[in-house]
């Protein structure tokens, strides 16, 4: 019990210590901003994504029909490259940022620094957004996928000898008749 209080007292200093540096850099009022508007935005843009790509089925939590199955694999490079493009964009936006800080102060560079934020902010919320549908989406159509779920759900597997870990269990014909 020591040693959880001790870990929680360790991680709590951490975070408190990370706070207290990002309250020292002058694109502080930005990132506060980039918390509150970026959920936001990410569940905006996720549900967009879902809608414009023809992946609605994943929202009624359903098993893929032929259409989106057939979309699919036209539509996992096309969400993997929407997904590293953002993620660059987001991180040249933020060092941008940083870089001509988007402070409180009313001078051309706070203002770019503040469009650069904006920039950061949408990008941020839009990796997250497709990150998460990448894999949602991967999952719904093959839960060993992407590989780094796959290889995670076999090590539990190995380790637990439990069958939830490999997805969909797979019925016993001799559990399914009634005698």
């Amino acid at each position: 019990m020591v040693e959880v209080v001790a870990i929680f007292a360790l991680l709590g200093w951490l975070l408190l210590t990370l706070l207290e540096w990002l309250q020292s850099l002058s694109v502080f009022p930005a990132i506060v901003m980039g918390f509150v508007i970026c959920p936001i935005l990410g569940v905006r843009d996720y549900y967009f994504v879902i809608q414009t790509w023809r992946l609605s089925g994943m929202v009624a939590n359903r098993e893929p029909v032929p259409p989106e199955r057939f979309y699919w694999s036209i539509q996992l490079p096309r969400l993997r490259r929407r997904m590293y493009f953002f993620a660059l964009c987001s991180v040249l936006a933020w060092v941008n940022a940083t870089t001509l800080p988007a402070s409180l102060d009313a001078t051309v560079p706070s203002l770019i620094g503040w469009l650069n934020a904006a920039v950061g902010i949408l990008a941020v919320s839009r990796t997250a957004s497709t990150t998460i549908l990448f894999f949602n989406a991967s999952q719904w159509f093959d839960a060993m996928r992407p590989n780094v779920v796959g290889i995670l759900r076999r090590a539990m597997y190995r380790l637990s000898d439990n069958y939830e870990y490999l997805g969909q269990k797979k019925q016993d014909p001799e559990k399914e008749q009634v005698y």
